[in-house]
């Protein structure tokens, strides 16, 4: 793990795509998150979410030799945006059912809601090592945050996660 520039607003690491270094990844961000003003609970939520992102870029990402993951926290007063890079290692059929996952996710009032309901499904699946959608939808309703994407020009794949701070229990209510 190598940080590019780490001050009070904003965290950016590189990450070598391993498990390992996804682990160590948790105490960095807690720590930033916390000198960053964020309660306990806020910065624990904040640094599942970017373990789940980079957990889900590790795993679907394609890598070269020194190719790393990039990690960026933004903490604002209003906001704090968690965004994760890396090189994409599916095909477009993937990357349209992760777009429908993160709209099926913001189809639900509450992201608890959506939860329950991913729940409900991987539950009735064999068990396997394919993709649940679980992880995002822990995103939204345990990181109450909103996901979203995008390729850039480099073809890196950012997904991020945005939590707002100015809303009292982040993006969503609870039921």
């Amino acid at each position: 793990m190598r940080a590019r520039r780490n001050d009070l607003s904003a965290l950016d690491l590189q990450i070598d795509p391993e498990w390992e270094a996804v682990k160590a990844v948790w105490d960095p961000c807690r720590v930033f998150l916390e000198r960053g003003g964020l309660a306990d609970d806020e910065t624990y939520q904040l640094a599942m979410v970017a373990r789940e992102l980079l957990e889900n870029a590790v795993k679907f990402g394609a890598f070269a030799e020194g190719d790393r993951v990039q990690l960026a926290i933004r903490v604002a007063a209003e906001d704090v945006v968690v965004e994760v890079k890396s090189r994409v290692g599916v095909d477009e059929a993937h990357l349209r059912r992760f777009d429908q996952t993160i709209q099926w996710i913001r189809g639900f009032q509450y992201p608890f809601e959506a939860f329950v309901e991913r729940m409900k499904l991987v539950s009735a699946q064999p068990s396997s090592e394919g993709e649940t959608g679980l992880g995002l939808t822990r995103i939204a309703y345990e990181g109450r945050s909103i996901i979203d994407f995008y390729l850039d020009e480099d073809d890196l794949l950012a997904v991020s996660a945005i939590y707002r701070r100015d809303i009292p229990g982040g993006v969503w209510r609870t039921p």
